[in-house]
Formats: C-alpha cells, structure tokens, sequence
C-alpha cells in the first residue's frame, strides 16, 4: 500500500469542496484524487479511480448516497466509505452502515476532525461524529440485550480470515495486522469486512464475541 492516502469526494456543493481541499492540504500524505458533483458522474467515474478512501454526500441533486454506497461497496470493496452529510438521523446513519459505510461524520465538523476521521478509517476504525454515536451504542446495546451472540450458523471462515480473526481478538489494528500477515492494509480490511458479514456483526468487539460464541477462537 503506498504512504498516500488517496480521496475521492462526492459532493455537490462547491464550498464543501473548497473546505475538503483546504482541510486536505494541511497533510502531505493525504490527496483528493477525484471528484463527482452528481450522481451519475460519481457512478461513471468513482469505481475507476485509485481512491483508498470515498467521501460520500446522501443528498446528491440526481440520485440516492444511499444507491452510490451500495454500488461502492460491490465495485470497490477494498476502499473504506465515509459518509459526510448534513443528515444526521438514527435512520440515515443505520442504513448508510448496512449499506458498507465504515463511518459517518457530519458536516459543520472542523477540519481536524475531518482529518482525524480519515485516519481512524485507514487505522480499522468506524468514524461516527459524537453527536450519532450515542444514537448507536444505545441500540447496540439494546440488540445485544436481546440476542445471544452465539446464534445463528457457524460461518466457513478462509485460513487468511482465520488468522485476520485472531489478531483482531488480541487487539491488533488493521496497520499491525497487516505487517504481521504480511499482507496490504486494504487486504485487511477486506477481511474484517468479511467477518462482519459472516458473523452478522457490525464492531470489532462483537466480531470477536460471535467469533468467540461459536468456537471460532
């Protein structure tokens, strides 16, 4: 994987934008490789392009973030998706994570906090701005409350998931994971998303207790 994080936004408000730029320009390692101002741009072009990180707007004047997520996450499962919108629901939220965003900050964040929302998705993070995130843990805890971790089906896991898996249980990031297998971070990544569709989990946490439930580890 090379050292530049490479960024595809797609927004169709210019000031946006110009604050994603500015906010970008600040890190030498960081670089806005595309950009898609409608919805029928984006899905020419964004699947094509060398992006390891999508910047998603749900409200594009010609089409659904949602339908551009979905049409991400099949053409480049290897990027990471962050959305970055004005809509800040518990409905929009949940949607846009099932749909393979692994993360969701809201506009009217600061630059910093753009930057670091980044950096926690290139780590194995899930990004979520403070105000959603409340939101969410409550119904994680509500759903763990009412599901026992060890149903469902044992899933078949790969001898790579396998060991993906066990690093993950001893709280190894995506970047350590990767040095130790010997493999890319976006390999990685890969994996663990895998996981989460296998066990039906949506966390690092929850992955390594189905894991644990089922006799995965």
């Amino acid at each position: 994987m090379t050292d530049t994080t490479r960024i595809y936004l797609i927004e169709d408000d210019r000031s946006i934008l110009r604050f994603v730029e500015d906010a970008l320009a600040a890190r030498s390692d960081f670089k806005l490789v595309g950009y898609s101002d409608t919805f029928a741009h984006a899905q020419r072009m964004a699947p094509h392009s060398l992006a390891d990180v999508f910047l998603v707007d749900l409200g594009l004047p010609d089409g659904r973030g949602e339908d551009m997520l979905r049409a991400l996450a099949e053409a480049r499962p290897d990027a990471e998706l962050l959305v970055f919108t004005v809509f800040g629901d518990e409905s929009r939220l949940i949607r846009a994570l099932q749909l393979g965003a692994t993360g969701y900050v809201l506009k009217g964040c600061s630059a910093e906090e753009l930057i670091e929302a980044i950096e926690q998705i290139r780590q194995g993070g899930a990004p979520i701005s403070p105000l959603l995130a409340r939101m969410l843990l409550e119904q994680f805890r509500q759903a763990d409350e009412e599901r026992d971790p060890a149903d469902g089906p044992v899933p078949v896991l790969s001898e790579r998931e396998t060991d993906v898996l066990r690093l993950v249980a001893q709280g190894y990031v995506n970047k350590e994971i990767a040095q130790r297998l010997g493999i890319g971070v976006s390999t990685v990544s890969t994996h663990i998303k895998n996981l989460y569709r296998k066990l039906a989990v949506r966390t690092r946490v929850q992955v390594v207790r189905a894991a644990q439930a089922r006799g995965l580890l």
